[in-house]
C-alpha cells in the first residue's frame, strides 16, 4: 500500500506542467509549418518538447533534438539552453539516466556562462531527480541542496522553486527525514497559494495527505486529501483528479470505510478512461482489488487483480518500446551529425580547388570593375550636378516667394495700421477743434473714438501675432471639449457694445448641449474674427447671426451670418486662397483678409475647414467646420 502512495506522488509532481502546456501543442504545430530555421524555429521546437515530454515523451524527443541541433547550428545560446534542459526531462521520462544527465550537465555549464540562476536550479534539480530515480540518494540531496544556494535569486521562476521544494519534500520522506520532507512540502504548497497556481496548491495538498497517512495520522490526511479534490472541480483539466481520488480512497480503506473507498476509487477509474491515464487506471484497478478482498469478495478482487495484471504487462511493454525508441532516435541523430561532418569537409575540400579559379576570375572582374567604377562615378557626377541645379531653382524660387510674402506682410501691417494711426491723428485734431470751441459735449464723446482705434489696432496685432506664431509652429494645441453656445455667448458678450452703437442686432441660434472637440484659443480668435467682419461690413439696422449645426455625426458647423452687401465671386476668390493676401482698396468689403487667413490656418490645425459663401446684395456667411467632441472622446 505504501508503494501505491509513492508512485501515485511521484506521478502527480512529474505531471505538473502537463495541464498548462498541452493545451498549446496544436497551436505550436501550426506555427512551426511556416517558421523558417531561425531562432524562432528553436524556440517553438523547444517549446513543443516541453508541451509534449511528460505525457508523450517519445512523441517529444525528435523536436528536442531538432532544436538542439538547430540551436547549436545558429550559434544561439540562449536558445540552446532551454532545449537541453527540455531535451534531458524526455530522455529522464524514457529511463536514459546517463544520457539524460549528460545533457543536464552540458545545461549546467552553459547555465554558468549565461548566468541564468532559474537554469540552474533546474539542472541541479532534474540531476536530482535523476539520481533519486536511481536509488542514488546522496547525490540527489546533493544536487538538490545545490539548487538550494540560487532557488531564492531574483530572477528565478516560482514554478522553478516548486519543482525544487515538492521534489526535496519528496526525497526526505523516502529517507524518512519527515520533518524536513514537511517543511519543504508546506513551502511548496505557500508558493502555489502566493502565486495563485491552484493546480500546485492542488498537488501539493495531496502531497502533504498522503505524507500523514504514512505517519499513520489518517483523520489528517482525509482532511488534505479532500481540500486537495475540492480545488480539482474547479479545475477545467481534471487529469489529477483521479490520483487525488485514489489517495482518498486509500485512507478510507486503512480506516476501513470500504463503500465510500469502493465509491471513490470507481470515480476515479471511470474518469481516469475517459481521459485515458493508463497509469491511474492501473492503481484503480489494483485498489478495487485490495478494497474487494478486505470486503471478503475474493472473486471480485481476483477479477480486479486480473485486469491489474495485464494492463502492468502492456504498460510495461510500451516504456521498453519508448526507451528502445529513445536510444533508435539517439544513434540516428548520431549517424545524421557524421554524415552532416563528412559533407561539410568534402564541401570544404571543393572549395579550395575553386578558389584559386574564383582568384583569376577576381582578377579579370577587377579590371572590369574599375572601368565601370569610373564610368559610374562619372554618370553620378552627372546626377549630382543635375540634382544640385534643380535644387538651387527650387531655393531660388523659395526665396522669391519669401521675399514676395514679405513685401505683402508689410503691405498688410501698413495698410491696416494706417486706419488706427489715422484716426488716433484725427482725434487729436478733433480735441484741439473742441478745446478751441469750448464743446465739452465734442469731448466727451472722443474718448469712445480712441477705444473703438485702440480696440482695431489690437485686433490687428492679435492676428498678425497669432499668424506669426502659427507659421512657425510654437503655438500650443490643446484640445478639449468645448460647448458651443459657451463659445457663441462670449463672443456675443464681447462684441454687444459694438453692434448696440451701430445699431446690429446679435442672435445666437444653437443647440444647448451640442459641443466641440478643439482648443479654446484658437477657436474663439476665429469667431472674434469672423464676428468682427461681420460687424465692419454689415450696416446700422442690419443683423448678424451666430449659428451652429451638426450635418454628419463626426463634425459640427460653427457659422457666423451677417446681413450686408455680400460679395461677388471675384471679390470671393482671393479670400478662399491659402495665400496672403493683397491689400484690397477701400470699397464695401475692404480690408487685408488676413483674418480669414489666420482662421483658416487655425481650423485646419484642428481638423476641420473654414467655408465662406456670398451673394451680393443678401449679405456673407462664414462657417468653420470642426470635430465633434462626442466622436473623438468615444
Amino acid at each position: 500500500m505504501r508503494r501505491f502512495v509513492l508512485v501515485a506522488l511521484l506521478l502527480g509532481c512529474l505531471g505538473l506542467s502537463i495541464e498548462t502546456r498541452a493545451a498549446t501543442v496544436p497551436g505550436l504545430l501550426r506555427q512551426l509549418r511556416t517558421q523558417p530555421a531561425d531562432t524562432g524555429r528553436v524556440r517553438l521546437l523547444s517549446a513543443l518538447c516541453y508541451a509534449l515530454h511528460d505525457n508523450e515523451p517519445t512523441r517529444a524527443l525528435p523536436y528536442g533534438e531538432q532544436s538542439v541541433a538547430l540551436a547549436r547550428k545558429l550559434n544561439y545560446p540562449a536558445g540552446l539552453l532551454p532545449a537541453l534542459l527540455n531535451l534531458a526531462s524526455c530522455y529522464a521520462n524514457l529511463a536514459d539516466g546517463p544520457h539524460a544527465l549528460r545533457l543536464q550537465q552540458e545545461a549546467l555549464a552553459l547555465a554558468r556562462q549565461l548566468r541564468s540562476n532559474d537554469a540552474l536550479v533546474r539542472s541541479y534539480t532534474g540531476m536530482g531527480g535523476i539520481y533519486h530515480e536511481r536509488n542514488d540518494t546522496a547525490a540527489a540531496l546533493r544536487n538538490y541542496q545545490q539548487a538550494l544556494r540560487y532557488v531564492y535569486r531574483p530572477d528565478v521562476r516560482p514554478r522553478t522553486q516548486l519543482m525544487l521544494f515538492g521534489n526535496l519534500g519528496n526525497l526526505y520522506f523516502y529517507l524518512q527525514r519527515r520533518p524536513q520532507g514537511l517543511l519543504y512540502t508546506r513551502r511548496a504548497l505557500q508558493l502555489a497559494r502566493r502565486t495563485g497556481d491552484r493546480v500546485g496548491e492542488s498537488l501539493y495538498l495531496a502531497d502533504m495527505g498522503s505524507f500523514y497517512m504514512q505517519m499513520n495520522q489518517l483523520e489528517t490526511a482525509e482532511g488534505l486529501l479532500r481540500q486537495a479534490l475540492a480545488l480539482t472541480e474547479t479545475q477545467t483539466n481534471n487529469r489529477f483528479k483521479p490520483g487525488h481520488l485514489e489517495l482518498l480512497a486509500t485512507v478510507l480503506l486503512l480506516q476501513n470505510q470500504l463503500p465510500e473507498a469502493d465509491s471513490l476509487t470507481r470515480q476515479a477509474l471511470q474518469l481516469a478512461r475517459r481521459i485515458n491515464y493508463k497509469e491511474r487506471v492501473l492503481d484503480a484497478y489494483n485498489l478495487l482489488a485490495e478494497i474487494n478482498a478486505s470486503s471478503q469478495q475474493f472473486e471480485q478482487a481476483y477479477y480486479w487483480q486480473t485486469r491489474y495484471r495485464d494492463l502492468n504487462d502492456s504498460l510495461n511493454s510500451r516504456s521498453r518500446v519508448q526507451t528502445l525508441t529513445a536510444l533508435q532516435t539517439r544513434y540516428e541523430t548520431a549517424d545524421k551529425e557524421h554524415e552532416i561532418k563528412r559533407l561539410t569537409e568534402r564541401e570544404q575540400a571543393m572549395q579550395q580547388r575553386n578558389r584559386a579559379q574564383w582568384v583569376a576570375i577576381a582578377a579579370l572582374l577587377l579590371g572590369l570593375g574599375g572601368m565601370a567604377y569610373l564610368y559610374t562615378k562619372l554618370r553620378r557626377s552627372q546626377t549630382a550636378l543635375a540634382a544640385n541645379h534643380r535644387a538651387l531653382e527650387e531655393a531660388t524660387q523659395e526665396l522669391r516667394q519669401l521675399a514676395a510674402s514679405k513685401d505683402r506682410l508689410y503691405a498688410i501691417i501698413a495698410h491696416d495700421l494706417r486706419g488706427p494711426v489715422t484716426a488716433f491723428a484725427g482725434v487729436t485734431e478733433l480735441i484741439d477743434f473742441y478745446l478751441r470751441q469750448g464743446d465739452e459735449d465734442g469731448l466727451r464723446r472722443l474718448p469712445t473714438l480712441v477705444r473703438q482705434s485702440a480696440q482695431q489696432l489690437n485686433h490687428l496685432l492679435d492676428n498678425l501675432l497669432n499668424w506669426a506664431v502659427n507659421q512657425t509652429g510654437e503655438l500650443a494645441f490643446r484640445p478639449e471639449r468645448l460647448v458651443v453656445r459657451e463659445l457663441f455667448e462670449e463672443t456675443v458678450h464681447l462684441y454687444v457694445n459694438a453692434a448696440e452703437a451701430k445699431q446690429i442686432s446679435l442672435l445666437v441660434d444653437c443647440p444647448t448641449q451640442l459641443t466641440v472637440w478643439a482648443d479654446a484659443h484658437m477657436t474663439q480668435t476665429m469667431l472674434r474674427n469672423l464676428v468682427g467682419n461681420a460687424l465692419k461690413f454689415t450696416p446700422a439696422g442690419g443683423s448678424i447671426r451666430l449659428m451652429a449645426t451638426a450635418p454628419e455625426a463626426a463634425t459640427v458647423q460653427l457659422c457666423v451670418q451677417d446681413s450686408g452687401a455680400g460679395m461677388t465671386p471675384e471679390q470671393l476668390a482671393p479670400l478662399l486662397s491659402r495665400e496672403l493676401p493683397t491689400p484690397a482698396p477701400r470699397g464695401p468689403r475692404s480690408g487685408t483678409g488676413l483674418g480669414l487667413l489666420l482662421c483658416r490656418a487655425f481650423a485646419i490645425r484642428q481638423g476641420g475647414a473654414l467655408l465662406l459663401s456670398s451673394t451680393p446684395g443678401q449679405g456673407t456667411n462664414a462657417c468653420v467646420q470642426l470635430p465633434a467632441a462626442s466622436l473623438v472622446q468615444a
